[in-house]
């Protein structure tokens, strides 16, 4: 413990060093495990007070990362700066890194939800097409949609709406109106589809912050630094292209775990 703690120390002196104010378990870093930040005046690093020791040190080398791929590519759009021609095996080492440096249930509940949402969508079609033999999901069903007059028209595109002062939601709207059951089901698909279509856009924005470059660099270096030997299996080409690079600040680090 006292081994880690003394490396903290000298990875916050060596920050430090470099003009990059240094803030660790001081902050919540933004809701994040830790965040860097480009200021007017310089560079800063936040690692979270939440974490503890064992997870400080590779929130500080991603954020570090951050830091220097900021310095050679402000757009953070490319990673030439380190792996030259950056070819397509490169790009599959990285993410075969980033896949086995994320923790598994990262999105867990995001699938999870999504399989519970399929689930329930394929069960409410299935008793519409039931009465519907036409019915299909990709399509509105205009049978129903005709019996419907407003708040109801408002509900196949809203869950919750006011009309004349008076609230009505999907969950509770049997209560005000004498629907038949395929209706209902009719109102409650439309709800759970528009609820897939946001679970689909978290899940689309989390792919692809974990694979753009910016993410898959300090990906990589946080792993390059914390157990080289898990590093060289599964991105060879990128632990060479590192062990030859001419970016000095990696110089001090290498001294830092040289051990």
């Amino acid at each position: 413990m006292a081994c880690k703690r003394n490396r903290i120390i000298e990875l916050k002196n060596f920050l430090n060093s470099l003009g990059i104010d240094t803030n660790i378990s001081k902050t919540n870093a933004r809701g994040h495990n830790g965040v860097f930040i480009h200021k007017t005046d310089g560079f800063r690093i936040d690692i979270s007070k939440k974490l503890d020791e064992e997870k400080v040190i590779p929130v500080i080398l991603h954020e570090f990362a951050h830091y220097i791929h900021y310095l050679y590519d402000e757009k953070l759009k490319s990673l030439d700066f380190i792996f030259g021609d950056f070819t397509e095996e490169i790009r599959e080492e990285l993410i075969n890194t980033t896949v086995h440096s994320v923790p598994k249930d990262f999105a867990k509940s995001l699938y999870d939800k999504k399989e519970e949402i399929n689930s329930d969508i394929k069960s409410l079609a299935k008793n519409i097409k039931n009465t519907y033999k036409d019915f299909k999901l990709s399509k509105n069903c205009i049978e129903i949609e005709k019996n419907f007059s407003n708040p109801l028209k408002y509900l196949l595109k809203y869950d919750r709406i006011k009309y004349f002062n008076k609230i009505y939601s999907v969950s509770n709207i049997n209560s005000d109106f004498n629907l038949t059951e395929t209706q209902l089901d009719y109102i409650k698909l439309k709800s759970k589809q528009r609820f897939l279509k946001r679970i689909n856009a978290k899940i689309n924005r989390l792919n692809k912050y974990y694979n753009n470059p910016f993410e898959l660099f300090a990906r990589f270096i946080e792993l390059y630094y914390t157990d080289f030997e898990k590093a060289k299996k599964l991105a060879p080409l990128c632990c060479a292209k590192m062990q030859n690079t001419k970016i000095n600040e990696f110089d001090k680090l290498n001294q830092i775990f040289k051990d």
